[in-house]
């Protein structure tokens, strides 16, 4: 028999794979019975278990088949890298587990794979002694109540950019990830994604992928979908594409807006911005538009829901999940299964405030700051999303991560620099009246802007400013008010901060993290803020700095005195970098060791502005299949980072500066860091920043209450 005349049974919505030695279990989503199949002579010779859609790249919104999908695995061979080249040269939102006789061995195998954004998650577990393997997009396993003998590990989120391969004699690897944009190849891919982008100019190529995006996401047949709506520039350009059939489709649209508010004698809590801004926008666009105000007990009720099945939960992650989660159950009672949400679009087009650092440093930088973005997303905020939507009974879709229309925005070149004393944005609004054909990543989605002013959307829409989800429903007054209530019943008397009251829900639970130690004060800062959300630490991986010595004694021994202030033990291996950054091999076998030997889910680091580092450990925990976190990437260079540490009763020492006679000085208050970064953009630029990841400053620590040393 051919390899492409294999018979596969085909399972779509499925809720998890199991693999055993000699049999396959499923579930389908919503549904308790368990399904116990075995591939043979007399059914099927392959199992393919799938979650949303597929297509063929460049210019097509017709979906392929699972059918021919499945039909061309049947060729492949059972390996994780060929698995992830065969998806990698897709389009879509998709989760995929192939189950299958190995050729050889002639025992059963399992293969992964996701799209590499990540819009459906991927959990694993391996059962002892790698006698089974489950695969699923839900989290945690317990609730997949599962009808086998074996132990399954707690599952860990998988990084969408790697396919996996089982097999009980060979148990679990991984393949090297998809490219991701640049993010693992040597330069960024710059090809254009349609052939038509040579002759039209970018605004029609932008508007032309746009809309192929919002037509991937609405399955053949689909008469009624729902969208995320705030009334600002994502939602209202989606909501625009059905107010006039722009989209060539019979399917209409119903927007949600959600928003909590409780009305208190002080008038303390305002009613929430994103109800009234989407009211107006969806007059003006004669939009279907259903509102709603939670109360304090509607939000205690749905955060109790989220800490459930949301991974890594923290504040904004309840604040949003909230939001999210009460619109998709009313998406879910007017009888819609598809949601769509303008996530995306901020890392896409550069509307964080952060990207105006990369645009001064040019096209490559831009580019590679919104792939990094793009690609923390998988565990920062598409779990979160994904989950809550299934306990709607919904599906939530990402125009804006389609990977055509990402491939065209991240290709956009930066802005010129704005003239003196004028901000990117200030720019950014001054040009909202062009109709310029040159779009560029200009830190306030103008090129999206023009996108939306080319269609005709209402200025009330395209030239809103950016809102986030928890601040603009205003659920964030709602953890709030939980929190103080919860803090208030607390009998040992101390305060119940948000993180705290968050992390209590039941099923609230975080990954452990390792700390990658790098020059000192950043890190231990980035530390403190992890604990500060009830986030736990395994170890310490220690740095060091290729061909200087004494930067790395001094450095290691810090890192030592902090970890032993912590009780954390310090990994064996070093974090190695040199000076184009970390060298990536060294680095990959320490993540790989913390993840084998103390079980981390995750690495946290204290880089702030330098692209290489950033990028090199974000590579590394890919290859590694870790969470990469780096809470203070991006603060805004106006404001003294060295500032947040000193607060915190921690005296630091000068010992890098551009100016000589700052050497030795010690900082011990914000007001010092404050005159401090005011000295230094004096003599570097009002752009210049007193981060150890700028290259112009550095410090070391005189006094530190998480040292065990009182002097280093």
């Amino acid at each position: 028999m051919a390899k492409s005349d294999i018979k596969t049974h085909i399972i779509t919505r499925a809720s998890y794979v199991l693999c055993c030695l000699d049999y396959i279990e499923y579930a389908l989503e919503g549904h308790h019975k368990k399904v116990r199949y075995v591939l043979g002579e007399d059914t099927a010779k392959a199992l393919l278990a799938v979650r949303g859609t597929v297509y063929n790249p460049s210019g097509t919104a017709q979906s392929l088949t699972w059918q021919s999908v499945a039909t061309h695995l049947a060729t492949l061979e059972p390996d994780s890298s060929v698995f992830r080249r065969y998806f990698s040269s897709l389009r879509g939102s998709f989760w995929v587990a192939y189950a299958r006789l190995h050729p050889e061995s002639g025992r059963l195998c399992l293969l992964t794979a996701s799209d590499p954004v990540g819009t459906f998650p991927m959990w694993l577990g391996v059962g002892a002694e790698s006698n089974s393997c489950l695969a699923s997009p839900n989290w945690p396993s317990t609730q997949l109540q599962l009808q086998h003998p074996h132990t399954v590990t707690p599952l860990r989120q998988s990084c969408p950019r790697i396919s996996h391969f089982w097999s009980s004699d060979s148990g679990l690897s991984s393949s090297m990830p998809d490219a991701f944009y640049g993010l693992h190849s040597e330069s960024p891919s710059t090809e254009a994604p349609i052939n038509q982008s040579a002759e039209r100019d970018s605004t029609d190529v932008l508007q032309f992928l746009l809309l192929q995006a919002v037509r991937r996401c609405l399955p053949e047949g689909c008469e009624h979908v729902g969208l995320l709506f705030s009334g600002g520039l994502d939602s209202g350009l989606l909501g625009w594409l059905f107010a006039g059939d722009k989209l060539g489709s019979r399917c209409r649209c119903t927007c949600y807006t959600v928003g909590f508010h409780m009305t208190d004698k002080n008038k303390k809590y305002a009613y929430p911005e994103d109800l009234a801004a989407a009211q107006s926008a969806a007059a003006e666009m004669k939009l279907d538009w259903r509102p709603h105000v939670m109360d304090i007990q509607e939000a205690e009720t749905l955060i109790h829901d989220c800490a459930r099945v949301v991974a890594d939960f923290n504040t904004v992650k309840a604040s949003v999940g909230i939001t999210m989660l009460a619109a998709c159950q009313l998406a879910a009672k007017d009888g819609i299964t598809i949601v769509l949400s303008g996530l995306g679009s901020e890392e896409a087009f550069a509307g964080y405030c952060r990207h105006a650092r990369a645009l001064g440093a040019g096209d490559e930088a831009t580019e590679r700051d919104r792939t990094l973005g793009l690609a923390q997303m998988w565990h920062r905020d598409l779990q979160r999303d994904f989950a809550v939507a299934a306990l709607a009974g919904v599906e939530i879709r990402y125009p804006f991560l389609d990977g055509d229309l990402l491939a065209m925005a991240l290709c956009l070149p930066a802005a010129p620099l704005p003239p003196p004393g004028v901000t990117y944005r200030e720019a950014v609004a001054a040009n909202h009246g062009s109709q310029q054909e040159d779009l560029t990543a200009d830190g306030g989605k103008g090129a999206l802007r023009a996108v939306a002013r080319r269609l005709g959307t209402p200025a009330i829409v395209a030239e809103r400013r950016k809102r986030a989800a928890q601040y603009g429903s205003r659920v964030y007054n709602a953890v709030k008010i939980l929190s103080n209530a919860a803090s208030k019943r607390q009998d040992d008397g101390n305060t119940f901060v948000q993180a705290n009251y968050v992390m209590s829900l039941p099923g609230a639970s975080h990954s452990t993290l390792a700390l990658v130690f790098t020059s000192g004060y950043h890190s231990v800062h980035a530390y403190r803020l992890h604990r500060s959300w009830d986030g736990k630490f395994a170890c310490v991986i220690p740095p060091e700095f290729a061909q200087d010595e004494a930067t790395t004694r001094d450095n290691l021994a810090t890192a030592r005195a902090f970890a032993a202030s912590e009780g954390l033990p310090i990994l064996g291996l070093p974090a190695v970098r040199n000076e184009e950054g970390y060298d990536l091999s060294s680095l990959v076998a320490a993540l790989s060791a913390a993840r084998d030997e103390f079980g981390i889910g995750g690495v946290a680091c204290g880089h702030v502005c330098n692209l290489e580092l950033w990028g090199g450990l974000a590579a590394a925990c890919d290859i590694a299949g870790l969470r990469a976190y780096a809470p203070h990437w991006g603060g805004t260079p106006n404001s003294s980072t060295m500032a947040r540490i000193v607060n915190e009763d921690t005296v630091l020492a000068i010992k890098k500066f551009p100016d000589p006679t700052w050497i030795g000085r010690r900082i011990s208050t914000s007001g010092q860091a404050e005159d401090m970064l005011l000295a230094l953009q004096a003599l570097k630029g009002v752009t210049a920043t007193d981060d150890f990841d700028a290259g112009f400053v550095d410090c070391s620590f005189v006094k530190c209450n998480l040292l065990a040393e009182p002097s280093i």
